[in-house]
């Protein structure tokens, strides 16, 4: 067997030894690389195939993130070269354990431009526009586009660049920097999020400096430094930047008032996480928090809440509320409040009512004219506040005019998040590679958020040994997730996998397993038998998720997510069925509520790959121009992801004795992902729903709007084509008992 080549040194070696480039070839202990049995040598985090006397086939394979001091480049096992070939030319397939391999997903557009915006004085925001969606991810699901925002800060002696922009945008993105500032002015670059689906970017920003100069100071937290010197590790690029890690309370003058006050804000998703504010324009620079994937012509918030309220929603549920806790503290930690609030009246009268008036109308004419407002008259009694003048997030709008009440609704949001967990809470545990098994992570975190329980998201990479025990402890059930890095676990895993398994309340506690890998994906595999193996309870099937999920697997993974928390519901309730009566009787509102009828239909839904359908009573005519319907969904429903606003759908109408074959076949378990319609005869609608042969009616329809009332959600749909199947039989009618239950 040929010999491996160290990349770095060029020292030889059996073909059963792995070499890092980073350190000396001999000290592998270092690196936790112990054996391959295979020909590859590891260079900057991606695999070669290489033998004695030859160069590098150039096969792109894995890339490693060396996340904490190289925790996460932890790698040892086996790689063989048909593996690193299937990672070349995989592309965003996706399979799934929970169902047959879904189809390739079409390619996602990529439709994308930046343009230049003036946002306050020396203040400018680059915006890489896509009015397409951009990934998959549980985050896109509205499908109304998505911005990435970068911006300028031009002070009198510096110039700084706050964030750079996703791959997608990379080329666009450093044409329009160069067209908006000479980069040789450019000093600093602030990294207030970073990630490797930002790397690319970042390069060309650094290939686009000049040579000559002093490097460019690039300031983030340390999370986000260690993964910028892994991922630009050997690109030739060491003497364009140098970095500097942020702490508290650092300040960052660019000379004419222009103070950089940085706050760092990690959450689990996003530990490198950290917010920018300038103090002489009072703008917010919130990297992650307050965005939205959405992408409209304009670059404010105009319309204020009633045009991007849903987007701000969708996106905080998706990727904060699975985490509370650290969305709280970083909420308190900022105290924001908004420049241009409206005036209070309370405990005022007569003349300092006008006087509340005068200082609103003032503030509105400066703020028109681009002119800052005298601290005198912003800071009464707001000494320990933000004042903000503009929240400028990385997706999304920049918000000017909502300030108040999307942080308002911020604390609304987490502070319920924080009282389901005290109900009852799901530890979901990971750790990923790449952010597909982050992706997975997130969507079966709303799948649980969906059902009414708490989540609290622990990841392994940032989280230490006590933290996971404690959440152990106090938690309802868990999820442990993992990629597959050269046939084995990452380490942080294998030490949170061993923290579990000696965990005598685990033991108890409903549980799951997923993780996403590019060939063989043995991590899952054996994490699923090693707590099979110790006869811990599963609450849905092992999810295995071959390269990047698709809108089905994040389906599957949302549904999981709903099963593992209505298990814990189902646990709590058997804990107290002992005290509790064994019949109960409706109560006589239950009763009365229970004789309201409605029409038994079908509701049929698919995106992309995703597909599901439900039995629905709960059905009503709601306008007459343009036809509208009213339809209840309730909020852990598999088909609610389906039918966000925007999405198109199906009603099938069911008819008096020929609805029961179709009840019977949508009211059987199903397992996450399943299909609903295999065992009816269905043919596709226009709009991509399905019709249902049996029904006397259909119709399809476009979600406008939804209301949140309790524990369901209250669709409002406009319908667009339909028909009049059988004219003879009448509706089926949905008789019930009380209003307590379906």
């Amino acid at each position: 067997m040929a010999a491996s080549v160290c990349v770095s040194c060029g020292a030889s070696a059996p073909a059963s030894t792995f070499f890092a480039s980073t350190r000396d070839c001999t000290s592998l202990s270092s690196h936790r690389l112990s054996f391959c049995r295979s020909k590859f040598a590891l260079k900057n985090g991606s695999f070669f195939t290489q033998k004695k006397g030859e160069s590098q086939s150039g096969i792109p394979a894995l890339r490693i993130n060396a996340v904490n001091g190289g925790n996460f480049g932890a790698v040892t096992g086996r790689l063989i070269e048909e593996e690193a070939k299937s990672l070349a030319v995989a592309g965003d397939q996706s399979t799934v354990s929970t169902g047959s391999p879904p189809p390739t997903p079409a390619p996602i557009k990529k439709e994308t431009d930046v343009r230049v915006v003036q946002v306050a004085k020396d203040t400018l925001t680059l915006r890489g526009r896509s009015t397409d969606r951009l990934k998959y991810e549980v985050e896109y699901g509205l499908k109304r586009g998505s911005t990435n925002n970068s911006y300028i800060i031009q002070g009198a002696t510096a110039t700084a660049l706050i964030d750079v922009m996703d791959q997608a945008f990379a080329e666009a993105f450093v044409k329009a920097l160069t067209s908006a500032v000479n980069l040789a002015s450019l000093n600093y670059l602030v990294l207030g999020h970073f990630s490797p689906k930002r790397v690319e970017s970042l390069k060309a920003l650094l290939k686009a400096l000049p040579n000559q100069g002093a490097p460019i100071e690039i300031f983030c937290s340390n999370p986000a430094a260690q993964l910028v010197k892994s991922l630009l590790l050997d690109d030739g690029l060491e003497n364009t930047y140098k970095i500097r890690n942020v702490r508290a309370g650092d300040v960052l003058d660019l000379g004419g008032g222009h103070e950089l006050r940085f706050v760092l804000t990690p959450t689990p998703r996003w530990p490198d996480g950290m917010f920018t504010y300038d103090s002489l324009t009072q703008l917010l620079f919130s990297q992650k928090f307050f965005s939205a994937h959405v992408c409209e012509e304009d670059d404010f918030d105009i319309g204020g809440w009633d045009a991007y309220g849903e987007d701000w929603r969708f996106y905080f549920e998706c990727m904060l509320a699975p985490s509370p806790k650290q969305a709280n503290m970083a909420l308190e930690r900022l105290n924001i409040v908004a420049q241009y609030a409206k005036p209070s009246y309370k405990e005022k009268k007569g003349v300092d009512v006008v006087k509340e008036d005068m200082k609103y109308i003032f503030s509105t004419v400066l703020r028109s004219l681009n002119l800052p407002v005298s601290k005198s008259l912003l800071s009464e009694g707001l000494v320990d506040k933000l004042i903000t003048t503009a929240i400028c997030p990385i997706h999304g709008p920049i918000v000017r005019s909502t300030v108040t009440e999307l942080v308002r609704e911020y604390g609304v949001w987490t502070f319920d998040r924080l009282k389901q967990s005290e109900e009852a809470t799901v530890a979901v545990i990971y750790a990923s590679a790449y952010g597909n098994t982050t992706a997975l992570a997130q969507a079966i975190s709303r799948g649980i958020s969906k059902a009414g329980v708490g989540v609290d998201t622990l990841n392994v990479e940032i989280c230490s040994t006590e933290e996971l025990k404690a959440s152990l402890q106090r938690c309802s059930g868990f999820i442990i997730g993992s990629p597959t890095l050269g046939g084995h676990m990452p380490t942080p895993i294998q030490n949170a996998l061993g923290v579990i398994l000696v965990d005598e309340n685990a033991k108890r506690l409903p549980c799951g397993v997923f993780g996403s890998f590019g060939w063989s994906g043995e991590a899952v595999d054996m994490i699923e038998q090693r707590l099979k193996d110790c006869d811990f309870n599963f609450a849905f099937p092992t999810i295995r998720c071959k390269f990047k999920p698709t809108e089905a697997t994040l389906q599957v993974c949302e549904e999981s997510g709903t099963d593992l928390a209505q298990a814990v519901k189902r646990l709590k309730v058997k804990k107290g069925s002992d005290a509790a009566p064994k019949f109960v009787v409706a109560s006589n509102v239950e009763q009365a509520v229970g004789r309201v009828v409605g029409s038994l239909c079908v509701l049929t839904a698919k995106s992309g790959d995703a597909e599901s359908a439900m039995l629905a009573s709960w059905v009503s005519q709601a306008s007459f121009v343009p036809p509208g319907l009213t339809i209840a969904v309730a909020k852990d429903r598999a088909v609610e992801g389906l039918v966000l606003v925007g999405a198109k759908f199906v009603v099938n109408v069911l008819g008096q004795n020929k609805s029961s074959a179709v009840a019977k076949e949508l009211l059987k378990p199903f397992k996450p992902g399943e299909k609903r319609l295999e065992g009816l005869e269905t043919k596709e609608a226009s709009n991509g729903g399905f019709i249902i042969k049996d029904a006397i009616s259909w119709m399809e329809c476009t979600v406008k709007s939804r209301l949140e009332t309790g524990d369901h959600w209250l669709l409002y749909a406009t319908v667009e084509a339909g028909n009049l199947e059988d004219e003879k039989t009448l509706t089926a009618i949905h008789h019930r008992k009380t209003g307590s239950r379906y």
